[in-house]
């Protein structure tokens, strides 16, 4: 992860979730998001992963009741 978050960055995952922003929004967003991204950086944190992807939707069905 990068520790600094760029307007062009904020532009690109705003387009992909289709969430409509102006270039004035995203250098702001950047500037607010930075300081974070660079403590979550910093901390080199490990998010472990409870259950293998592959059987997510096996557990899932299992909890409904399928």
């Amino acid at each position: 992860m990068s520790d600094h978050v760029s307007p062009d960055r904020v532009v690109a995952l705003a387009a992909a979730a289709r969430v409509p922003l102006a270039p004035d929004d995203a250098a702001r967003i950047a500037r607010a998001v930075s300081p974070t991204a660079a403590r979550l950086a910093a901390a080199k944190l490990e998010l472990p992963v409870e259950t293998e992807p592959g059987t997510f939707v096996v557990i899932q069905r299992r909890e409904i009741g399928r």
